[in-house]
């Protein structure tokens, strides 16, 4: 492999679920050039363990535990402590503010847990050799080739742009809009005539799409895309 990085590539996997990691450790370490040196459930054990172990590339989780650091933030917490360190975004959040936003964070690539096992390998490849990777599916639903893709946050809109993602429904479209305004469900629900299960059901299907767990997730998202 030619990489401007260490031979063998030394990879360091986070994941909060113990299958995910197992999976990826047994896939890596059938790659002669791949050396996994460390597999670890929160990011306060990979921050530890960063500062003794030598890594060239992490393969992150952009979604962890409630109490753990959010993607954004760990992200960006790595760049700046490790900014030789090349970072792979791993995550079923496989939506276009997500990626975007991982990428302006200080992210190399981005793959989606929906695509092939396989393609994980070439992802890994192409981050170590200095270029950006995010899957043709996922650059298509960008509007964009992969080399094309990162751009400061400031340059990535506000709330509308929130709104403007292809992956919301109508219906979740105006649900969100009436959240970002600081609408109650029970407000939105009377305010649609729809029932608050409805409404919580088309809420949490739009936090989904957009990659955030809760209104702080959701308004911290705002915060990072508003426009100068």
């Amino acid at each position: 492999m030619r990489s401007s990085v260490a031979f063998p590539l030394r990879i360091a996997v986070l994941d909060d679920h113990s299958l995910i990691q197992m999976a990826l450790q047994l896939r890596l370490s059938r790659e002669p050039d791949f050396r996994v040196v460390g597999a670890f459930s929160s990011s306060r054990e990979l921050i530890a363990a960063l500062a003794r172990l030598p890594v060239d590339l992490l393969v992150l989780d952009y979604a962890l535990g409630a109490a753990e650091l959010d993607g954004l933030h760990l992200i960006g917490l790595i760049r700046r402590r490790f900014p030789m360190m090349r970072i792979l975004v791993a995550s079923s959040a496989e939506t276009p503010s997500v990626v975007n936003l991982s990428l302006a964070a200080g992210a190399n690539g981005f793959f989606g847990k929906s695509e092939d096992a396989e393609l994980l390998v070439e992802a890994i490849r192409r981050v170590a050799q200095g270029h950006t990777y995010v899957s043709p599916q996922l650059s298509y639903r960008l509007g964009a080739v992969p080399g094309a893709l990162r751009r400061p946050l400031e340059q990535l809109g506000g709330g509308q742009r929130l709104l403007d993602e292809p992956a919301l429904s109508p219906k979740e479209r105006e649900v969100l809009r009436c959240c970002l305004e600081g609408m109650s469900v029970s407000e939105i629900s009377r305010k649609f005539m729809r029932s608050m299960k409805t409404i919580s059901g088309q809420k949490q299907s739009a936090f989904r799409k957009l990659g955030v767990r809760s209104d702080a997730e959701l308004f911290k998202l705002q915060h990072s895309l508003i426009e100068p």
